[in-house]
C-alpha cells in the first residue's frame, strides 16, 4: 500500500511537471526556428459558419484562412507568409452599398531592418484594391474600400500580397510576412 501511494505521488508530480513545462512552452511564443510549411491548414470545423470578420485566434479561423497563414501563437496572432488568402462572408447590405476591408497586423522590427519597406496589396478576383506601404515597425490596420459588385456573392476570397517578405532561413525556417491579428469586412 505504501509503495502504491509513493508511486501515485511520484506520478502526480511527474504529470504536474509535464503540465508546467507544456504551459511554459505555450506562453513562450515564437522564439525559435520553425520547420513548418508556409501554409497552415488546421482542421476546419465541418459546420463552421462563414463570418464577415474574425480574430486570428477564433475557433472558426481555420475555415477562413485559406492560404499563407501559420498556426496561432500566444493565442492571439499568426505569422503570414508573403502572400495569404482569406475567405469571408460579405456583410448585410454590402452588395448594395459596398464595404470596407480591414486587416489588423504588426510589422516586426526585423522586417524593416532587413527589408526597409513593405507594401501590402489586396485583391478580389482581378480587382486590385489600394496598396499601402509601411516604413516603420509597429501595429497597423490596412483598410480599403470594396466596390458593391465584388460583395454580391455568398462569400468573397481576398488575396493579400507583400512586395517583400523574409525568406526562409533569414530569421526563421518559414517565409515570414506580417503578424496578423484580425481581418474583416464591414458594410458602408
Amino acid at each position: 500500500m505504501i509503495k502504491t501511494l509513493m508511486y501515485t505521488s511520484h506520478a502526480r508530480r511527474f504529470a504536474a511537471t509535464l503540465a508546467l513545462a507544456a504551459a511554459a512552452l505555450a506562453v513562450g511564443g515564437c522564439k525559435g526556428k520553425h520547420s513548418q510549411p508556409a501554409v497552415q491548414n488546421e482542421e476546419a470545423q465541418p459546420a463552421a459558419q462563414l463570418l464577415s470578420s474574425l480574430k486570428m485566434n477564433d475557433e472558426a479561423a481555420p475555415a477562413h484562412l485559406l492560404k499563407g497563414f501559420y498556426v496561432v501563437e500566444n493565442n492571439a496572432w499568426r505569422w503570414t507568409a508573403g502572400s495569404f488568402t482569406v475567405l469571408l462572408k460579405p456583410p448585410v447590405a454590402a452588395a448594395q452599398r459596398g464595404g470596407t476591408l480591414s486587416l489588423s497586423f504588426s510589422v516586426p522590427e526585423i522586417s524593416i531592418a532587413k527589408l526597409k519597406t513593405l507594401t501590402l496589396t489586396a485583391s478580389i478576383g482581378t480587382t486590385k484594391l489600394k496598396p499601402e506601404t509601411y516604413t516603420k515597425p509597429g501595429p497597423y490596420t490596412y483598410t480599403a474600400d470594396v466596390p458593391a459588385d465584388l460583395l454580391s456573392k455568398e462569400s468573397v476570397t481576398i488575396d493579400f500580397a507583400l512586395d517583400h517578405s523574409l525568406s526562409p532561413g533569414t530569421v526563421d525556417l518559414r517565409e515570414l510576412g506580417l503578424i496578423a491579428t484580425a481581418v474583416g469586412l464591414e458594410a458602408k
